[in-house]
């Protein structure tokens, strides 16, 4: 289990730094006194003061994820001082100061060299490989990407006396990467509306601002990690993190947390274990790792080996297995088939773990809260036995032929009511919906057909709707009743419950959980309850019938949520230069 150790590890090499470099003695050198040096978070901002660098940097110190980019860049600019531009001692400078400290600290004759004269050939080329060092550190490779063909295209022109292109870009970068970063993690973040699982209230192409400080800001799990990226560095296909140091779940205070239907932001759920393909956002190539599992399962049985739905559920660990020996047999997901290209998905690295943070964001309403009930029927929410609250842009799903066409609240009633003999927006047995003009008229009939039943009436058997179990046969129309778990909730383990607070136990409380012949276990001891740790809600998308939402992976833990969807800055589908802007949605609150 995460604890708080690395995190204070980190602060405390923070603190004693000053120290251990001996920072009482270089800093008469530079106009302090030597007890400034021995008084934490106080010696580095008079190293920023001796070195004529802005003060306010210290600040920065207070955020996990900024403390220690700016604890390198001190322990350089002081190191710089003493006019220590070698590309070694600028390495050691980022990751291990203390031989070049110490080495400044017991030269008596040292002292601080003269501010880099800029109009110096010599002075320049002296330090410029040093720069090179420091700009790859603060942006890899593409720091230079940016910086050269620049050069090229003659911005390196520099006036008298100023500083060279490298240098100035270093700069630059490093301060934009540490002030995004402590932007990102705690006030806000941009976001860009992928699918259209929100739709009509949020568009795909919808950029959004969402803000942190009413839930309050989430201490980042991974606090070494790129803020520009997520989680992924795309061209060089990397992750943009590092788990040499991970703390556990901590929030700083807020105004509220999550209310009732409010649009939020949240770390996938079941993001911690993903399959990966490059063509795919982030290398995601579905919901789950255990959906696509299933997936997989039920297409060997239905189209490999043309066995029926009856078999593939009598047999279903048996297909489970197979779908597992083919992830790992052949690399190929045969369920993502690419029709088009004649080609299946392939997993080039196999399953990804990713921590909280790094997770996949998602946008849905947060309809439940914890120790409420939620039940569907007919496809219409109740909330502790009363209809919810619907969104006035909620979609319906239908069908013209084969294709989808969705409805609003008004148009879907005006159809039901006209069409009361079959439940419409509901894949019934083989049928869809006729053309958009002329759908009050009649109905017509899927061909598609596997082992002579519809692909849809074998759709609930293999189990895509939470809790996944054959125990359970909701479906994403008719769900429930289930109640949402709270922090001190005693629940009944069995064979029954176990399912729905499976993952609960297991990947969100982290605990080890064994099924045997006697009983239930828990970390090693036998239990009949369990006693929840965290507040859990319930999130769906206001396109009810085209969202994969908490109906088909279950809960969301309250460690997982990023904040609220605040506003709309800019909606385009297509792209800014795509000629597509939708200029009424500019600046659009989002309720």
């Amino acid at each position: 289990m995460t604890t708080f150790t690395p995190l204070i590890i980190g602060y405390a090499i923070i603190i004693l730094s000053p120290i251990l470099g001996l920072w009482h003695k270089i800093f008469p050198k530079i106009g302090r006194k030597p007890w400034e040096a021995f008084i934490p978070f106080y010696n580095y901002y008079a190293a920023l003061r001796g070195t004529q660098q802005p003060w306010y940097w210290v600040f920065f110190f207070l955020f996990p994820g900024a403390q220690f980019v700016m604890w390198s860049s001190i322990n350089v600019t002081v190191i710089r001082k003493f006019g220590e531009f070698g590309i070694k001692e600028t390495i050691l400078g980022i990751l291990f100061p203390f031989p070049v400290l110490w080495k400044i600290a017991n030269d008596e004759k040292r002292e601080p060299v003269a501010p880099t004269n800029w109009d110096i050939v010599k002075q320049v080329d002296a330090r410029t490989p040093s720069d090179h060092v420091a700009l790859f550190f603060a942006f890899p490779i593409v720091g230079h990407a940016i910086v050269y063909p620049l050069s090229l295209l003659g911005f390196n022109t520099k006036k008298k006396g100023k500083k060279s292109m490298f240098k100035e870009w270093g700069d630059a970068i490093l301060f934009a990467l540490v002030a995004a970063s402590v932007i990102r993690t705690y006030v806000f973040e941009p976001y860009q509306i992928p699918t259209g699982s929100m739709e009509k209230t949020l568009l795909i192409g919808d950029h959004l601002f969402v803000e942190k400080i009413t839930y309050g800001p989430r201490v980042p799990n991974t606090p070494f990690s790129f803020p520009i990226f997520h989680n992924l560095i795309p061209w060089i296909n990397i992750k943009s993190y590092s788990r040499i140091q991970e703390i556990p779940y901590m929030r700083l205070p807020g105004f509220r947390f999550v209310g009732q239907n409010d649009v939020t932001v949240f770390n996938f759920p079941a993001g911690d274990t993903a399959l990966n393909d490059p063509r795919m956002p982030h290398g995601l190539i579905a919901h789950t790792y255990e959906q696509i599992l299933r997936d997989e399962a039920c297409m060997i049985a239905l189209l490999n080996e043309r066995k029926s739905t009856q078999h593939f559920k009598e047999n279903y660990d048996e297909y489970l297995n197979k779908a597992r020996t083919s992830f790992i047999e052949n690399e190929k997901v045969m369920s993502r088939f690419d029709k088009e290209h004649n080609t299946s998905y392939t997993l080039i690295n196999g399953i990804l773990y990713r921590p909280v943070d790094k997770r996949e964001n998602y946008i849905k309403r947060c309809v439940a809260l914890p120790g409420q009930t939620i039940e569907i029927k007919d496809k219409e929410l109740y909330v502790n036995g009363k209809l919810a609250f619907q969104p006035k842009n909620m979609q319906y799903l239908y069908f013209r032929g084969r294709s989808p066409l969705y409805l609003n609240k008004k148009e879907y009633t005006r159809l039901k009511l006209r069409n009361s003999d079959i439940k419409l927006g509901v894949k019934p047995k083989g049928f869809y919906i006729s053309e958009i003009d002329n759908y009050y008229n009649g109905i017509k009939r899927l061909n598609y057909k596997f082992s002579g039943e519809s692909i849809w009436d074998m759709y609930p058997k293999y189990l895509p709707i939470f809790p996944n179990d054959l125990q359970y046969d909701w479906t994403e129309d008719n769900f429930g009743p289930l109640t949402m778990p709270k922090t001190g909730d005693v629940i009944e383990l069995n064979h029954f419950t176990l399912p729905i607070y499976r993952r609960i136990i297991t990947a969100y409380e982290h605990h080890t959980l064994e099924e045997k012949e006697d009983g239930i276990y828990i970390d090693g001891k036998k239990v009949t309850s369990y006693t929840i740790q965290l507040d859990y809600y319930w999130l769906m998308g206001d396109n009810r019938d085209n969202s994969a939402d908490s109906r088909f992976w279950g809960f969301v833990p309250e460690d997982h949520i990023v904040g609220r969807a605040a506003f709309i800055w800019m909606s385009a589908a297509n792209g800014i230069l795509g000629g597509d802007i939708k200029w009424d949605r500019i600046f659009t609150k989002i309720e």
